[in-house]
């Protein structure tokens, strides 16, 4: 009887950290990262949570020499640029998701500009790609030092 007793708590024990270790792996957590802003700028993330790991960001889709001169004309003139996201989950069962909140600090602690997007990271995929659209005056891609990214990661 005591075997059958001590049998059963270890396995309700074990059946207890098994539950702890799969509520644990679909907890979201947060990260924020500063990375420099610019022209085809590129920078490693390195943000590894479970099986995902968020690899690197890029700028994409700069403003041209024609945008430019129309802000020049026109300070309320806008573009949008992409900011790309490499990554790669292992877990070849779930899908996971991610929150991007991208902002472009401005002067005096001020906001130039700021978007976000919940996208799927799916499952078994390497070195794929979400995007983040944000649009921000054409006036201040010149004066913009650097974005800021919040990363919100969970399994699905």
């Amino acid at each position: 009887m005591r075997r059958t007793v001590l049998a059963l708590s270890t396995l309700l024990a074990l059946f207890a950290l098994a539950a702890g270790a799969f509520a644990d792996a679909g907890e979201r957590k947060s990260y924020t990262k500063t990375h420099p802003f610019g022209r085809d700028a590129e920078a490693k993330v390195g943000i590894r949570q479970g099986p995902v790991t968020i690899e690197s960001v890029r700028i994409r889709n700069w403003p041209d020499a024609d945008d430019f001169a129309d802000a020049e004309d026109d300070a309320g003139e806008t573009h949008t640029m992409v900011v790309e996201f490499e990554y790669t989950n292992r877990d070849e069962a779930r899908d996971w998701k991610c929150r991007y909140t991208v902002t472009v600090p401005g002067k005096d602690g001020g906001l130039w500009a700021e978007n976000d997007r919940t996208a799927t990271l799916d499952a078994g995929k390497t070195h794929d790609t979400n995007k983040v659209f944000v649009r921000m005056k054409t006036r201040n891609y010149k004066k913009a030092r650097s974005i800021q990214v919040k990363y919100e990661i969970w399994r699905d």
